[in-house]
């Protein structure tokens, strides 16, 4: 899986490369395209110039010359074409006393230029999309601060709202509880690991201060030595308590075989001395004592056996106890765990409604971070080349050509990657 993600985020990389590098080629002389105006003029003749617009099949009409393709030209073919063309053409003008002149016209006389190139258009995440006038060496950058900047929620110059401090102080108090219950989360995540530390970073994105997510970290971090010196030491009562129970065990168990053999030997001297009694060769005094030998043997024996079923299932109390205690510490974990996570979704969701409050009206930068996000401006500019469209992504300081297309969204790493 992850060779998999490599060679896709390879793949992303080198396509990217492969779209800026053709935006970057495209961008050369500039050709004249239908919507364009050009401005002709000549020195010898005083009621030029003349302006003209390259109409759909790509010509001008020029009064007294008539129609001329210029489409596809540059601006230096443009000087060339009227200055061969018109040198050919007899022009008249009219004198104060009525009568008429023929003008001749060099070369050198004729001038020729862009004067207005087609318009381009910025639409999306931006204040004011629409239509911008085209300008030589225009950047992204610039018709995005022409169009008023970056905007989620464009649009809404003239509607009323909240004190932007007051906002700008929700969104950072929302940031506080949101760190605290971040710094939370990964401390109950080490608890749950046994481990004594957690990574103390500040979430990505956070405008909160370092001083105030290492003190956030650090109190998690005592509380989180805390419970596991308290979790630890009862572990070590418990492992004490269940080795100690194991030697009695060991003891009670050497001692029951020493008192089971002490009551099968009173037992065998009960019935010797039995015979001999019997017999008539020993005393009632004789007999009684060996009875008294084993009844107190035996009565020994069955203490021994009694306080040796007892320690077994103290050593299994401790057992099943230690497992009690394991299950229901991961089961308080774990519980505190998803609501923590319950909190951070809906901490995220609100700080997403508040950075986007927060910029209603445009801004020349990237809009506020997101909980465990940045958010990036995407920025597509949509380009006829050749004969065909091209969606290409480009950077802020791509240069613009007449009629381009600039698409703004903004949009997470991640989801940048997939839409790419």
């Amino acid at each position: 899986m992850v060779l998999i993600s490599r060679i896709v985020l390879a793949s992303i990389a080198a396509f990217c490369t492969a779209q800026l590098a053709v935006a970057a080629d495209v961008v050369g002389p500039y050709q004249l395209s239908p919507g364009d105006t050009v401005e002709v003029g000549v020195a010898s003749v005083p009621d030029w110039p003349r302006r003209a617009v390259v109409q759909m099949d790509g010509t001008i009409a020029l009064p007294e010359v008539g129609m001329i393709s210029v489409a596809g030209l540059t601006s230096t073919e443009l000087q060339i074409r009227m200055a061969t063309i018109l040198p050919t053409k007899i022009f008249h003008i009219r004198l104060s006393d009525g009568g008429e002149q023929t003008i001749i016209i060099k070369p050198d006389d004729v001038t020729a230029i862009i004067a207005d190139y087609r318009p381009v258009y910025v639409t999306g995440d931006v204040l004011t999309p629409g239509q911008q006038a085209y300008r030589p060496m225009m950047t992204v950058r610039q018709a995005i601060a022409v169009a008023g900047g970056y905007s989620l929620l464009r649009s809404r110059t003239s509607q009323s709202g909240p004190d932007p401090v007051d906002l700008r102080r929700d969104y950072e108090s929302l940031w506080g509880e949101y760190t605290k219950a971040y710094f939370h989360g990964a401390r109950i995540r080490a608890e749950l690991m046994n481990k004594d530390s957690f990574d103390p970073q500040m979430p990505q994105g956070s405008p909160l201060p370092e001083s105030i997510g290492a003190a956030i970290a650090k109190t998690e971090g005592e509380a989180l030595k805390i419970a596991l010196g308290d979790y630890q030491q009862e572990q070590r009562f418990l492992d004490k308590a269940e080795k100690d129970a194991a030697t009695e065990v060991e003891v009670l168990t050497k001692r029951q075989q020493v008192e089971a053999d002490g009551v099968k030997a009173d037992e065998e001297d009960l019935a010797r001395v039995t015979k001999l009694y019997e017999a008539g060769n020993l005393t009632n005094n004789r007999l009684a004592d060996v009875r008294r030998a084993l009844l107190l043997s035996s009565s020994g024996a069955l203490q021994t056996s009694v306080e040796l079923l007892r320690t077994r299932h103290q050593q299994e109390d401790y057992a099943r106890q230690r497992e009690h205690d394991d299950n229901q510490r991961s089961i308080g974990l774990l519980t505190d765990l998803k609501e923590t996570e319950a909190s951070l979704a809906e901490l995220t969701s609100k700080l997403h409604a508040a950075s986007q409050k927060l910029q209603p009206n445009g801004a020349s930068a990237q809009p506020l971070p997101i909980a465990g996000e940045t958010i990036q401006a995407q920025v597509t500019v949509i380009r006829k080349v050749g004969a065909e469209w091209r969606k290409l992504p480009v950077d802020e300081d791509a240069a613009v050509v007449p009629g381009d297309t600039i698409e703004v969204k903004f949009a997470s790493e991640l989801e940048s990657s997939a839409i790419q």
